[in-house]
């Protein structure tokens, strides 16, 4: 039987969006003076387990709710329910969840990681509404435009060409399911030249670990959705058009693989109402093998972890 890594921690609680069952999590702040509340959104290819140490580390600063979205972390897809996993469609299961969960007197920060992000903007931009309630919204290496989006060749032949074009219709992704995906999947990992240089650095109980989550995201992250949704975010996605009066706090990562993060920074000051942006030390797109969240508070800037411990509330004092 295939190992389940999905938590059992009382902390994650079921949630539903137009009958499709996933879960949330929800952490209270650690103490009173820790005033903001944060929506957190993860990327692709993960689920509430994977960014764990994150929403743990961000209750220093605030209450803490992070949420699946359909076809993700286990969540039923927009399939089922004969809709499409647009972000328009995310967008509004985003602002139910808000509505429905959060207390309506608590001022937000909205928190993206990577294409989370998106849901982020396409939420504020679909609900504005909304933006009344939101003092930040938090790119976390993320990106608005499919341009600044670049996979090489070494990840984009094995990952979008061989797995995502094929897996984006219901009877590709049926026959891929069909064919064994842990098998698929460690066969493409391996011919995936960046994977095989993260290998080199692994003993060989780590690989297995690290091959033994992938393979985990791969089964309950519906295949169809994470191909849909990749090659609208590498090929199509743009919402540089947007104007939302919001502040926007941009975290990048100046030697980052995968974005480019002067062309998002450009986009961002047109975009939202103010823009500051902080830098993480790090060579690779998303830090979501982090262990602790000692480890996520120590990779944080000064600067950044002096700006989360204030709010709206706090900041209009000074």
């Amino acid at each position: 039987m295939k190992k389940s890594l999905f938590s059992t921690a009382d902390y994650y609680k079921p949630y539903a969006y137009k009958g499709l069952c996933g879960r949330y999590i929800y952490m209270p702040a650690k103490s009173a003076e820790a005033k903001r509340t944060f929506v957190v959104l993860y990327g692709q290819h993960a689920t509430l387990e994977r960014i764990e140490p994150i929403v743990s580390a961000l209750t220093k600063f605030g209450d803490v709710y992070a949420v699946d979205y359909p076809g993700f972390g286990g969540m039923d897809p927009a399939y089922k329910i004969g809709e499409q996993p647009t972000l328009s469609f995310y967008s509004g299961h985003i602002n139910q969840f808000i509505k429905e969960i959060i207390p309506a007197d608590k001022t937000l920060t909205l928190l993206g990681i990577s294409y989370g992000f998106q849901l982020v903007t396409e939420t504020l931009h679909s609900f504005p509404e909304l933006q009344q309630k939101v003092e930040d919204a938090i790119s976390f290496v993320g990106f608005v435009h499919h341009n600044d989006f670049h996979l090489p060749p070494s990840y984009s032949i094995p990952m979008l060409y061989l797995l995502a074009l094929p897996a984006k219709t219901w009877l590709g992704s049926r026959i891929l399911t069909f064919l064994e995906r842990d098998w698929l999947v460690s066969g493409i990992y391996m011919i995936t030249k960046p994977i095989q240089a993260k290998f080199k650095s692994l003993s060989k109980a780590e690989a297995k670990s690290y091959m033994d989550e992938q393979a985990w995201l791969w089964r309950i992250n519906d295949l169809r959705t994470h191909a849909v949704t990749a090659l609208a975010f590498c090929k199509h996605n743009d919402l540089t058009a947007y104007r939302i009066k919001v502040p926007v706090t941009h975290i990048g990562v100046p030697k980052d693989h995968l974005v480019d993060n002067t062309r998002v920074a450009v986009e961002l000051k047109e975009m939202f109402s103010s823009f500051q942006e902080f830098s993480l030390n790090l060579a690779i797109h998303a830090p979501l093998d982090l262990g602790s969240p000692e480890s996520v508070l120590e990779l944080l800037p000064p600067d950044l972890l002096n700006y989360l411990e204030s709010s709206a509330a706090t900041r209009t004092k000074l």
